[in-house]
């Protein structure tokens, strides 16, 4: 079950479509502060983060840009804001920040569904704008050339992440061989996929290795790393000792990472403060009586299932009139909200 989170100040709004989404089958996590969804994606990494594009307190993309520095995180995860404001500066904007894609409103739910599954699948989706390069060639991306040419140790993390029997599987190898036959590439002799993935995991565990201590001690450029000799077998005694150390190495010092990193989101979690509230003084406060107290919300309470039951997709088609049904549902969401409960001091 593909995971999200929806970050969403807005409580009724957040809960509309949270649950709107756990019905289409996926595992969803609220967020209603832009810290709360920061912390929570890094520490569960989802398939997917949904931003919502306004907020009176933060900005959609500079969390954005937070989550997608961290590298294990933008391996994993995708970002997609839900906006009013779809400028060219904003989107461009958006696709600096690393966000996958900008989805204006009123939002078409059934659209949303669709690219979340594309998203949660990995598939390709076209960047919220294309964004030239730091030389000002005009070619789109963002990766500062000058940084890959002489150090690949930027790509650790990545390939820590990759090099793993749960990414590299008979499955992937499997997965190239299908897609290799789609664009007519034909292979001459069979080729055992179990075999397949050990070389490769193998291959890249000695590359990320050498990268990683030999990089470090003797400043080596990534073309002038060893390679295997024809007498040497990948079954040997002493390769498999040096693979299966590194391996452990590199395993354990993710492990520390995203430990600290944990720690550090804890420590911020519980240091928020409550809101402060202010207490009118007597002169000012009114006296409700709890039975129209009562009455009010069962109304507020009708009225929400009544709008939720006719906005759910495909029972209105015309759009004007569909917004005009999610934005009733928010404010008597909101109202649902701001009402007190039964027993609660008014």
């Amino acid at each position: 079950m593909p995971k999200l989170i929806v970050a969403d100040e807005n409580e009724g709004r957040r809960k509309l479509l949270a649950t709107t989404l756990e019905r289409a089958g996926y595992e969803v996590t609220r967020a209603g502060t832009l810290r709360q969804a920061e912390g929570t994606a890094l520490a569960t990494m989802p398939e997917v983060v949904l931003f919502d594009g306004e907020w009176k307190s933060g900005d959609a993309i500079d969390a954005s840009q937070r989550l997608m520095s961290d590298p294990e995180f933008a391996f994993k995860c995708r970002i997609v804001i839900l906006s009013r404001n779809t400028a060219e500066e904003y989107l461009i904007s958006a696709a600096r920040a690393g966000v996958s894609e900008v989805i204006s409103k009123p939002v078409d739910m059934k659209k949303l569904l669709s690219q979340l599954e594309k998203h949660s699948k990995k598939q390709f989706v076209p960047p919220p704008a294309e964004v030239s390069d730091a030389a000002g060639s005009g070619r789109s991306g963002t990766f500062d050339v000058s940084m890959v040419m002489n150090d690949g140790k930027w790509a650790l993390p990545m390939l820590k992440g990759i090099v793993t029997p749960e990414k590299i599987n008979v499955d992937f190898i499997n997965e190239i061989l299908a897609q290799l036959g789609e664009e007519g590439i034909d292979i001459e002799h069979e080729i055992d996929p179990n075999l397949m993935s050990n070389m490769l995991r193998l291959a890249l565990n000695s590359i990320v290795s050498d990268i990683d201590i030999e990089g470090e001690e003797n400043n080596k450029p990534i073309t002038d790393l060893p390679k295997l000799k024809k007498s040497e077998k990948l079954g040997s005694t002493t390769k498999k000792k040096k693979i299966s150390s590194s391996m452990e190495d590199i395993l354990q010092d993710q492990a520390d990472d995203i430990a600290g990193d944990i720690e550090g989101i804890m420590d911020d979690i519980l240091d928020e403060k409550p809101e402060l509230i202010t207490i009118l003084p007597n002169e000012e406060q009114v006296v409700i009586d709890p039975e129209v107290l009562k009455f009010t919300r069962l109304v507020t309470e009708t009225a929400h299932e009544l709008m939720w039951d006719i906005g759910k997709p495909g029972n209105v088609q015309d759009l004007t009139l569909r917004t005009r049904i999610e934005d009733l549902t928010e404010m008597l969401g909101d109202v649902l909200s701001s009402l007190p409960e039964d027993g609660e001091e008014e």
